[in-house]
């Protein structure tokens, strides 16, 4: 498998989580460290090296004592998922403190230079809040957020079938999605 130079200069980011408020619980985060210019249609999530994805279990108790919250609503939503789904988002296996998840969060993110998500004003911004929450910024400049969802408006991105509302699956569909319009829009290399 061959990764280019520029992987780590996207980094692809999902949430999974107990409200659609900027200071919802957070269940899950995954994210994906990616090249654009890149095809990774035949590739599986599952092949990608250690060292460019990410995925953690948070212990929602802990996201609870710094003041995130969940709402009724999306509990309600949640009750409404698969099995697979539910299992994989509330499993009590391998849970870990919000502090020490987003202290990994951040070493990883750091050397990446774009932030992307589906959508600008969720995923990213709940990781906003929550570093501020801990007295930490943000490991990305507020101007290098990207948000598929305005890509994938251009252009139909086809992405992979995956399982929903899983943050790294998620992740791994967005970025073939984000590839897939780069290439039928030939978006010119910047660097």
């Amino acid at each position: 498998m061959c990764y280019t130079y520029n992987m780590t200069q996207h980094l692809m980011v999902d949430l999974e989580t107990l409200a659609t408020t900027i200071d919802a619980n957070v269940l899950t985060i995954g994210a994906i460290k990616f090249d654009p210019y890149a095809d990774y249609r035949g590739w599986n999530w599952l092949e990608y090296p250690e060292t460019q994805i990410f995925y953690r279990r948070i212990d929602p108790e802990t996201g609870s004592n710094i003041g995130l919250k969940m709402d009724e609503d999306t509990l309600a939503w949640w009750s409404k998922q698969s099995d697979e789904v539910k299992a994989e988002a509330f499993s009590e296996n391998d849970r870990y403190s919000i502090e020490q998840v987003m202290k990994d969060f951040y070493q990883f993110a750091l050397p990446c230079k774009y932030i992307w998500s589906q959508g600008a004003a969720f995923d990213t911004v709940i990781c906003e809040q929550i570093f501020h929450k801990l007295k930490r910024g943000a490991p990305w400049m507020f101007y290098n957020i990207r948000d598929t969802r305005t890509l994938f408006d251009l252009a139909e991105p086809e992405m992979p079938k995956a399982l929903h509302h899983h943050a790294l699956f998620d992740c791994w569909r967005q970025t073939v999605g984000v590839q897939n319009i780069y290439r039928k829009l030939n978006i010119p290399k910047k660097y």
